[in-house]
């Protein structure tokens, strides 16, 4: 081992928003960096389908809280206007409800309240004071709650800790929080289903998660230039500028340990590389059941863990465009409530399932041919159960989905189709390595935030570390990146422990251009 890398050495498994981001923030900190992805690019779950001129994101199809976004490129340098081009969503969305009626979510509070004053007098002012305490949630989840390390459990219990927690509501649950509010059943689930955003049913979730509505009015609705696969093509290039080297179609067969340490990683075909510390962007459930040796460490608590839901996804591209539908639209199905516990207790499909139809074209033109649509299809379904047959229930999910599109208005758009492309949660599990098809990781209910959430750090193997919607602090794709701002601080105070010297990089002068698209 050469004296000058001694300490420096750093593998990445896993070239997802969080490892790239990850892998930028300590090469620019001095670390010798190499990112191994199955995958032959990168993204993970925020990754793109591509046919005939239609372009679809896989996953995430929103960006919300871009000051998160804007602090990772800022910690190593940059702007992210050098890289990305964020538009706005306005307005934000449609939501559609079983009665036939309808609402259009907006940021400009004048129209916001004349939506809301349609479907309950008098809810206006109280959904002022619901932004109010939302805000609240907001910034001091993002100042002092989420986007901190924490030393253990009694760190998080600490009484400043506490009385943020409850300053928060995070000893609630969202939905019975949201009706102190609305009493109009249509604008609680309306002010609620953003947990789906994470997974969790509101009914289950902290009730901090009232951040989520509030970020979506009160921040806004944003969308980058070329979808959302932009994000992870500017995250590759900025950590290729700090000197990153990428590896893909390369696939991690074996986190390697031995006396209490990672020496590096085994990959498939058999070549051993070595590195002083291992940071792994692979889900973290997976991580633990196929890539680690169980003598070495387990993870705790595995058999109670709670998992998110899974979705159930159309990428359709059209004949025709579609202007009747907002970029973001929300379809919900008959007996709210029921279907959170069937897809969360019951483990099976709902029978009058709620869905989300993305079109980005109303934002984007070039994601699509000339006078067409591609549209993405989200169907909120059970993660991988024994009960449950993808082969029998997709196509059960498929025509719920166009029928209740033909009673909306558009009968004719199952014919209209000139390209599909179908995702399970079988996909989900195989093409991600996602621990039950669980398309948002580890869930994020009381038993599973903060320190009782997995920790960025291996207990038993000290320079093995995590990063990504599985570990702390939880998942979406703002969440995710600062789980790579905290795993950087906790790989950073490893090294120095070891007295490793660093020289973090100096960012470049000249302005960088174009957007990565």
């Amino acid at each position: 081992m050469r004296a000058s890398t001694q300490g420096r050495r750093i593998v990445v498994v896993g070239a997802g928003v969080g490892g790239l981001a990850a892998a930028a923030r300590l090469a620019h900190q001095g670390f010798d960096v190499q990112v191994f992805e199955k995958t032959q690019g990168p993204g993970g779950r925020c990754n793109r389908l591509q046919v005939d001129g239609f372009t679809w994101d896989l996953g995430p199809t929103i960006v919300l809280m871009p000051e998160v976004f804007e602090e990772t490129f800022r910690a190593v340098g940059r702007r992210i206007e050098d890289y990305l081009t964020l538009l706005k969503c306005d307005p934000n969305y449609r939501v559609h409800f079983r009665d036939g009626s309808d609402v259009t979510f907006t940021s400009e509070l004048c129209a916001m309240g004349r939506e809301l004053e349609r479907v309950e007098p008098g809810s206006y002012a109280r959904y002022l004071a619901f932004l109010a305490q939302g805000r609240v949630q907001y910034r001091t989840s993002l100042d002092h709650l989420v986007g901190r390390n924490y030393a253990g459990l009694r760190d998080y219990l600490s009484p400043r800790v506490l009385a943020r927690i409850f300053q928060v509501r995070a000893h609630r649950r969202m939905y019975g929080d949201v009706s102190r509010f609305f009493q109009d059943e249509r604008l609680r689930a309306a002010m609620t289903f953003q947990t789906m955003y994470l997974g969790v049913s509101p009914y289950a979730s902290p009730a901090v998660y009232g951040l989520l509505p509030f970020a979506e009015l009160g921040v806004g609705i944003w969308f980058p230039k070329g979808g959302l696969y932009a994000i992870p093509q500017a995250l590759e290039r900025l950590a290729r500028e700090e000197g990153v080297r990428f590896h893909y179609g390369a696939p991690v067969e074996r986190i390697l340990t031995d006396g209490g340490r990672t020496q590096g990683v085994r990959m498939e075909g058999g070549e051993v590389v070595e590195a002083d510390a291992v940071l792994c962007n692979a889900d973290l459930p997976y991580a633990y059941e196929k890539l680690l040796d169980p003598k070495a460490t387990t993870l705790k608590r595995k058999e109670k863990l709670r998992y998110t839901s899974s979705g159930y996804m159309l990428y359709l591209g059209m004949k025709r465009r579609y202007p009747e539908l907002l970029h973001h639209n929300v379809v919900f199905g008959r007996d709210y409530k029921g279907s959170f516990d069937d897809i969360f207790e019951r483990f099976r499909v709902p029978e009058d399932p709620s869905f989300y139809v993305n079109a980005p074209t109303r934002t984007d033109t070039s994601l699509a041919p000339e006078g067409k649509d591609a549209l993405y299809v989200l169907v909120p379904v059970p993660h991988q159960h024994p009960d449950l047959d993808w082969k029998v229930e997709g196509p059960r999910v498929r025509a719920k989905f166009f029928a209740r599109m033909a009673e909306l208005g558009f009968p004719s758009l199952e014919s209209d189709i000139e390209v599909e492309r179908v995702f399970t949660p079988d996909d989900w599990a195989g093409t991600f390595n996602l621990a039950r098809g669980s398309a948002f990781g580890l869930s994020q209910n009381f038993t599973q935030i903060g320190p009782f959430r997995p920790s960025n750090q291996d207990a038993r193997v000290k320079n093995l570390f995590f990063v990504g919607a599985s570990t702390q602090p939880g998942t979406g794709l703002p969440t995710v990146l600062i789980s790579a701002r905290l795993v950087t601080e906790r790989l950073m105070t490893w090294a120095h422990a070891q007295g490793v010297s660093l020289s973090p990089r100096t960012a470049a002068a000249t302005p960088l251009e174009g957007v990565a698209a």
